[in-house]
């Protein structure tokens, strides 16, 4: 009985593998991130600006897709950088010029479409992700002084959006390409002007 249930096991094991082409990878990049404010007031439109903030990120991906088909999945565990520069110096904020830097660990979730010509390969997907805030930080740089982002619940620590990105695959191995997303969520650390991150990254992917 046990070598019959084994045998049925590997025989299901090798089954999935020549049906499934599936690829484990290490990821990384440069995030440009920004905060999309939500301004109601001409003045604070005039007074607030948030440009890019250049930032890292890094981790694992998992590729799957049918063999005979160019349709398949991507999951990942990642450290992203995020945040944003701020300049107010227009306006009574306590931050006049600096920036606001923001650690994740995010778990990308998509959906990806890829075709090959000889051993270059496109591919673009689409998705959502969901991540976690290990720690920030607000610096202001006219004064020099530093202080570290605070949550009193679970969900000041959460943020989640959508994926959108392509690229070129070289011998199924080598990947270059870039991912905009789009945070849903209010993660800004001002009740007066809200905002959701954005982040364009330009990232390398090494499948084994």
């Amino acid at each position: 009985m046990k070598f019959k249930f084994f045998s049925f096991l590997i025989v299901l094991i090798f089954t999935g593998y020549t049906v499934v082409y599936a690829q484990l990878g290490i990821k990384g990049g440069v995030n440009l991130a920004s905060e999309i404010k939500s301004l109601n007031s001409s003045e604070i439109i005039a007074g607030v600006n948030a440009s890019n903030l250049t930032g890292y990120q890094i981790g694992l991906v998992y590729q799957a897709m049918p063999k005979k088909s160019g349709l398949g999945v991507e999951i990942g565990a990642l450290l992203s950088q995020k945040g944003s520069v701020i300049d107010s110096t227009n306006l009574d904020y306590s931050i006049k010029q600096g920036y606001r830097e923001l650690n994740y660990i995010e778990v990308p979730l998509n959906l990806r479409y890829h075709i090959s010509i000889g051993f270059i390969g496109f591919y673009g997907f689409g998705g959502v992700y969901g991540g976690y805030e290990l720690n920030g930080k607000v610096v202001d740089e006219i004064v020099g002084t530093t202080q570290d982002e605070t949550f009193q619940t679970f969900m000041d620590h959460v943020d989640y959006g959508y994926n959108l990105g392509a690229g070129v695959e070289l011998f199924r191995k080598v990947q270059l390409g870039a991912t905009w997303s789009q945070g849903v969520k209010n993660v800004s650390a001002s009740g007066i002007t809200p905002g959701t991150n954005r982040v364009l990254s330009v990232n390398l992917v090494y499948l084994f």
